[in-house]
């Protein structure tokens, strides 16, 4: 059962990618090739080298008469002939088809492979009553202190067979855990199956309506600022004064609440009007060191450039011998090489030919050892923001305060920057990192039930509270150091103080912290 709709949903997204690919095959990428051009986006290199201006308008005219299920006809027809198209376009689409299917390989399960599978009433004996009462049971457990033990009544494997007691323990730490939210709105909804190889264990699927907390009224912040060297840096702030309806509108207002969001002139304007003194006490400071993590991703990175590296050279060898084999073949240098030989008779034809299809292999090999680094990146981002965001929310909770973080949507790290490892880390750090936190971050503070607030990230780092001095100078490496007296602080948790004090700033002129809250 599963393996059925695995391969079939593998196949559809195959499907949807290789139309997406068809139609936007004029599309031209940033990196220019070694001979000086472009290369299409959606085609292996050695192909787009071979493609002229207008045989790339050819293809994209034809692209404009077929819609999606013309377009995967076209593909299963060209396996058997060229379908009246040139031989070269021809080959070029079949070379495009490959690559898909290449990337949308059948699912594999490998031995320590753990199958999910989703229970509805048919997998329970009793059907769907028995599916209810097991619900209502584990949402009645949620409320209980002790450790609970239900049996699950599963179907036999085979008609009219016995069927199988699967017992499921819910503990005191995993009750504790949702408890300490509110049971009365948490719902038990479905039930998953796991099977390993060695054991098999129930879990439970738990909902809960989304909430929307309102930081109005609230006194204390959890305010962040991230970033590399370290990825979060927290303080805790709390203001003598409530934060107040006009304080929300005004940061709704410098977020574009109103259709024209805060500039850059109009921030530092802002912030060099407006000043926070001693009525905000700083409660606790919190640093998440990234170095190690920022140490993973280099490493990851180095491996990249080593295989990006062992792939341009094969490119360079297997060019070399595409011109000598065109050359012995008396076909034009830049052909494509024909996967049946030209010249089965010829001694050193065969030779080479044999040893092109080798390095092509050996390619596609690299390729695929590249893909698997990158993977290896993207579950170390995954593991680490996830252990992040969970530590927030738990400050947050343990203060009852309200997230404050910058509206920053692209976050790179400067070449200058000590975290900075090359072009390759920059991509990989800057590859959805950002999104990646935030979505996490605030997925959790949903879940939590917990409110935040994103305020402008102009000149967060590089303004001076307390006098409304904006100077980028300020801040040096790792330190703020103010103009105003020399005080000193750490860069980035200065950074995180500003940006929860941005809430209570007020206007030089008054002198009432209280007129924040009006």
């Amino acid at each position: 059962m599963i393996a059925k709709s695995a391969v079939l949903e593998q196949w559809k997204r195959g499907q949807r990618n290789l139309f997406g690919a068809f139609r936007n095959i004029a599309v031209f990428g940033d990196i220019v090739m070694q001979d000086g051009t472009k290369g299409v986006v959606n085609l292996p290199e050695e192909y787009s080298r071979t493609l002229t201006a207008q045989d790339v308008k050819e293809l994209a005219d034809l692209v404009g008469k077929l819609d999606f299920f013309s377009t995967l006809q076209l593909f299963r027809n060209l396996e058997s002939g060229d379908c009246g198209l040139p031989a070269h376009h021809a080959d070029v689409l079949r070379a495009m088809a490959r690559t898909v299917r290449n990337r949308f390989q059948r699912p594999v399960w490998k031995d320590d492979a753990i199958i999910q599978l989703h229970l509805d009433y048919r997998c329970l004996r009793g059907g769907k009553a028995a599916l209810a009462d097991t619900l209502g049971a584990l949402g009645s457990a949620l409320e209980t202190k002790a450790s609970t033990t239900i049996d699950l009544p599963l179907t036999s494997v085979s008609p009219r067979g016995g069927g199988i007691t699967l017992p499921m323990r819910l503990s005191r730490s995993i009750k504790a855990k949702h408890v300490k939210h509110g049971s009365d709105d948490v719902h038990v909804a479905s039930l998953v199956l796991e099977l390993g190889p060695v054991k098999a264990q129930v879990k439970m699927i738990v909902t809960r309506p989304p909430t929307l907390p309102s930081a109005q009224g609230c006194r204390t912040v959890v305010a962040e600022d991230f970033g590399f060297i370290n990825t979060s840096s927290i303080v805790v702030l709390r203001s003598r004064s409530p934060i107040g309806v006009g304080a929300l509108a005004r940061v709704a207002g410098h977020n574009g609440g109103d259709g024209k969001k805060l500039t850059k002139e109009q921030a530092r304007m802002f912030l060099e009007t407006h000043v926070s003194e001693d009525d905000v006490e700083v409660l606790d400071y919190v640093q998440f060191d990234g170095s190690d993590f920022l140490g993973r991703i280099a490493a990851q990175a180095t491996k990249i450039d080593g295989l990006r590296s062992e792939i341009d050279r094969l490119y360079n060898r297997l060019d070399r011998i595409r011109a000598e084999l065109n050359r012995v073949a008396d076909a034009e240098a830049a052909a494509l090489v024909p996967e049946i030989a030209a010249m089965p008779s010829h001694p050193r034809y065969m030779a080479m030919h044999g040893r092109f299809f080798r390095l092509m292999a050996a390619v596609g090999w690299l390729k695929q050892a590249r893909l698997a680094v990158y993977r290896a990146v993207a579950g170390l981002k995954k593991s680490w923001f996830g252990h992040v965001a969970q530590r927030k929310a738990d400050l947050a909770e343990k203060y009852g305060a309200v997230v404050v973080t910058e509206d920053l949507d692209i976050v790179a790290v400067p070449t200058d920057d000590p975290a900075y490892k090359g072009r390759t880390f920059n991509k990989m750090i800057n590859n959805g990192a950002k999104g990646q936190y935030i979505l996490r971050s605030e997925n959790t503070l949903k879940w939590r039930g917990i409110a935040s607030v994103k305020v402008p990230s102009f000149y967060t780092s590089s303004t001076d509270w307390r006098t409304g001095t904006v100077d980028k100078a300020q801040r040096r490496g790792l330190v703020f150091k103010a103009e105003f007296d020399g005080r000193l602080w750490d860069a980035d948790l200065h950074a995180a103080e500003m940006i929860g004090r941005y809430l209570f700033l007020r206007p030089k002129s008054e002198s009432e912290p209280a007129a924040l809250a009006a």
